[in-house]
């Protein structure tokens, strides 16, 4: 990873049997993507070398382990300081901060059609699975589509320098270019539309009544419903452009038809084939 000019940041065994997973340290803006391509690349070839095989799929058995791709993000000034942690601020962020978390929660419905381009990807978006199946952000909660990050609170060290929030809603079956543009265009939404953020917690344990009420959405439950939440966003549709947009949507409606009939073991079979 070093050769290739990534910073590796941990690498460490998952729960699911040969489920690995490999980080690298944070890059400013498109460079991000880039490293995620070459770490893919690189877990290809070594495995190949081996005379076996990495896949990325999102979930290999419908009641196995799933494969997500967390997205740890944070902000930085214009002189480069740290500008995500404020100790006084909703969930410690910064007002920008949480503006932008805010309008990622209100397009997360759409968005999910990006960052959860595959079939199986909702098979792994279940509840019970550590996956994220409501649309809003927590304080350490691994079942939340937004999750602020423990950080380190020790005499002397600046928690604005590590204070981060990760994005669970994603897999490897997307673009890393796609998600993060996906991210960026919905959080400067929120910016710009100053939408409010009101973070959540136990809300797996409410009733859907107490959920409704308090504003929280569940996640497209398939990719199907996924793209027509992104078909209807009408902020999306500026993000893409007309033409992009709509040959993404019939690509994977495409997709979708591929595997009609088709029981969620044999698509997990295939997409575990393909990627």
């Amino acid at each position: 990873m070093r050769a290739a000019g990534v910073e590796p940041d941990s690498f460490l065994p998952e729960y699911g049997a040969r489920q690995y997973e490999v980080t690298c340290a944070p890059a400013l803006g498109v460079t991000a993507a880039d490293d995620a391509i070459k770490v893919r690349e690189m877990a290809r070839a070594t495995a190949n070398r081996c005379a076996n095989r990495a896949t990325f799929s999102p979930i290999l058995d419908p009641n196995g382990t799933g494969n997500g791709v967390h997205i740890h993000f944070s902000f930085r000034d214009r002189a480069g300081r740290p500008a995500t942690h404020d100790p006084a601020g909703i969930a410690g962020l910064t007002t920008t901060a949480a503006h932008f978390m805010a309008g990622i929660i209100a397009h997360m419905p759409a968005i999910t059609a990006v960052t959860a381009p595959s079939t199986v990807s909702y098979v792994r978006l279940r509840p019970n699975r550590w996956a994220p199946t409501f649309a809003y952000l927590a304080d350490r909660d691994r079942e939340a589509s937004l999750r602020v990050c423990p950080v380190l609170s020790l005499p002397g060290v600046d928690a604005g320098k590590s204070y981060n929030v990760e994005f669970r809603v994603c897999d490897a079956a997307a673009s890393p270019y796609l998600a993060l543009g996906a991210l960026v265009h919905a959080g400067v939404d929120g910016i710009r539309r100053k939408l409010p953020l009101t973070p959540a917690s136990g809300v797996a344990a409410m009733s859907d009544e107490a959920r409704e009420a308090t504003g929280i959405r569940p996640l497209p439950r398939t990719l199907g419903k996924a793209l027509d939440a992104l078909e209807h966003d009408a902020a999306a549709k500026e993000w893409f452009g007309t033409t992009y947009l709509d040959a993404y949507l019939r690509h994977k409606r495409a997709e979708i038809r591929m595997l009609d009939g088709l029981d969620e073991a044999e698509q997990c079979r295939r997409y575990g084939a393909s990627y």
